[in-house]
């Protein structure tokens, strides 16, 4: 019987997710690392240049983790590359977004991805402008949200993401930090404004009496949750990124959340 409550559980988690915003970039928060390296993001060639200098930071982020990358000095520049291109559709609008904190004077970032033609080749450089910025960052002390929506180009057939961190006043030394990485196709299933961005529930399992939900926006959010015969068994408010689950019991939850009008559901586990 527990078999066939598990499947049920994920067959309507399917159900009710199959229309959710899909997040192209895979582990672009960070969470799972093998080895040195967050997945999806691996050295490539033995030139320090490619997903190089980075270490995992898990007390300075936006949510759960982030990487932080290393600037060098005059002449070398760092990329933060997600590890396979992605394909796209001309014509399609894709959103990308991502967050960076530059507190250090001796490092700066700035957005350098390319459009692909079907053979791996760039674009014509006139064709990139649009995803790749001519300003580099500001030092400051908060995180920055960096999202833009973009449309991709006639023969664009793949998107290579990719950001940079760049030496400062030839200094070199200093740290960008990253977090939640996202690209997003619009023109899919129309469903740009259903997405909560940033959306993190955690921990899962769960074996205490708190579970943490936060986003980007950090704005009011509301919780239903439902067993795995669609029964709800809880709906509650989310209090300074908090919601108090001590009266579910051991098992599987499908956890609904929405946000000013935009909605997600995940799946919980309590042990």
């Amino acid at each position: 019987m527990k078999k066939f409550y598990i499947a049920a559980a994920m067959l309507a988690l399917t159900t009710i997710t199959v229309n959710a915003q899909e997040n192209l970039i895979e582990n672009g928060d960070f969470e799972n690392w093998t080895g040195a390296n967050p997945e999806n993001f691996d050295e490539v060639g033995t030139t320090v240049l490619y997903n190089d200098l980075i270490t995992k930071e898990t007390t300075i982020s936006v949510t759960g983790n982030s990487v932080k990358q290393q600037s060098k000095a005059q002449g070398t520049t760092q990329y933060l590359e997600y590890g396979d291109l992605i394909e796209v559709t001309p014509g399609h609008s894709y959103t990308i977004s991502y967050s960076y904190l530059d507190n250090d004077t001796a490092a700066r970032t700035r957005l350098w991805s390319s459009w692909l033609d079907a053979s791996n080749t760039a674009l014509a450089t006139d064709l990139q402008a649009s995803i790749q910025e001519a300003d580099y960052s500001a030092d400051g002390s908060a995180w920055v949200n960096k999202t833009l929506t973009v449309t991709a180009p006639a023969g664009a057939a793949k998107l290579r993401y990719q950001i940079r961190a760049y030496h400062q006043d030839g200094t070199g030394g200093g740290y960008i930090y990253y977090d939640n990485l996202s690209l997003v196709d619009n023109s899919v299933m129309s469903v740009k404004s259903t997405e909560i961005f940033g959306l993190k529930m955690y921990p899962n399992p769960l074996t205490g009496n708190v579970l943490n939900i936060t986003s980007d926006s950090n704005l009011n959010k509301n919780v239903t949750v439902f067993d795995v015969l669609g029964k709800q068994v809880l709906a509650a408010k989310v209090v300074n990124g908090t919601v108090n689950v001590s009266g579910l019991t051991s098992g599987i939850y499908i956890v609904k959340i929405t946000e000013e009008g935009k909605t997600a559901t995940k799946k919980l586990v309590v042990r």
